[in-house]
């Protein structure tokens, strides 16, 4: 059955949350100003996304933010995406978004065995509208994937035999979303320790670096310092379609999204550079958003070690008592026994004049 939503019910649902918090005191008035002055914007996966299969799996997708909000930012609307399962128990409340010790994490352990296809759209919704203007990772993080373009159909591919009629709708809808020639993968570099350490030289040479590969035709951005930037460029030098961004001695990632923003005209960039890095973002205030799959608890996740490192959420840590530190839960859909949640999080930055923030926050 086709399923329709009444999008403004949506918006005055989150709006009337809001205003319980704040007369409950879990959330103070700043907070209140901006996350009413960001607003939202919800696609019907029906009416506005033409996905009428899709909207039987997720009849909606909402995005933290208006897009006027967005427009008037000075650096892009930053958001992530995890899948994490329930450990130790059911109705533990804890979640894990990786098993030690497996490659990639055990995903498939933790979604009980197999790709499911909650997840498997969730995150092709990711990045097909989130991600489709730009993806930005760590150095380390591509080069453990480095054969691949991640791309849609990483996830969407999964979708391919069960369930056609909802990948046909999730490609075409990719072929009105994302165009190559406004899209970047951006390859955030740290030190020249993560380019020794992930090998990038020695892969690039060899020309086994997906990304990089000029027969793609990915546009790439390496963001990075000055100093990173003279030993890269010697043999990862600058062309149509790789070039550098450079903000000094250090890694100043502010200044970075800052110049992403102005002179790329990336107004959304989906953060898929692993957790270390989307909780560096949080911490800085530049990351609003985190899109994860919850999953419920399955027992192979008891055979293998987890420890502190592992667990994404408790619940209770949410300002809201969500599972997130510091967020707010924005929306949830059950897809079976699974959840797609968005969670969205106070930003330390403010757009153009024109929205009424207090002053009290900083101003990129």
């Amino acid at each position: 059955m086709v399923v329709v939503v009444d999008v403004e019910s949506v918006k005055k649902k989150y709006l009337d949350r809001l205003a319980n918090l704040f007369e409950a005191g879990q959330i103070d008035q700043n907070t209140v100003i901006q996350y009413r002055n960001r607003g939202l914007k919800v696609y019907d996966a029906v009416n506005d996304l033409n996905c009428p299969y899709l909207s039987r799996v997720i009849p909606y997708v909402v995005i933290g933010a208006s897009d006027s909000f967005v427009n008037d930012l000075t650096v892009p609307y930053q958001a992530t995406s995890f899948i994490a399962a329930e450990a130790f128990s059911p109705n533990s409340g804890t979640f894990v978004f990786k098993l030690l010790g497996l490659k990639g994490g055990g995903v498939t352990i933790l979604t009980g065995g197999s790709r499911k296809l909650g997840d498997n759209v969730f995150a092709s919704l990711h990045r097909i509208i989130v991600g489709n203007n730009a993806i930005i990772v760590t150095v380390n993080n591509m080069m453990e994937n480095h054969t691949q373009i991640w791309s849609w159909d990483f996830f969407g591919n999964y979708l391919r035999s069960e369930h056609p009629k909802i990948y046909d709708e999730l490609l075409n809808l990719s072929k009105r979303f994302v165009n190559s020639d406004d899209f970047y993968f951006v390859i955030s570099v740290r030190s020249l320790e993560s380019v020794s350490k992930s090998r990038l030289l020695e892969f690039y040479e060899k020309n086994e670096i997906a990304m990089l590969n000029p027969k793609n035709k990915q546009r790439v951005v390496i963001l990075t310092t000055d100093i990173i930037h003279e030993t890269l460029s010697k043999v990862i030098k600058e062309s149509d379609l790789i070039s550098y961004v450079c903000t000094g001695e250090k890694l100043d990632m502010g200044k970075g999204l800052q110049i992403l923003r102005r002179d790329y005209g990336i107004k959304y960039l989906l953060n898929d550079g692993g957790r270390k890095m989307s909780e560096s973002m949080r911490q800085d205030g530049l990351l609003a958003e985190e899109r994860i799959t919850l999953e419920p608890f399955s027992l192979a996740t008891l055979k293998h070690n987890i420890d502190d490192s592992c667990i994404l959420g408790k619940k209770g840590l949410g300002i809201d008592g969500s599972e997130l530190k510091g967020s707010l839960l924005l929306d949830s859909i059950r897809i079976g026994d699974e959840r797609a949640n968005v969670y969205v999080y106070p930003l330390s930055l403010t757009p153009s004049p024109s929205h009424s923030f207090s002053a009290s926050l900083s101003l990129l």
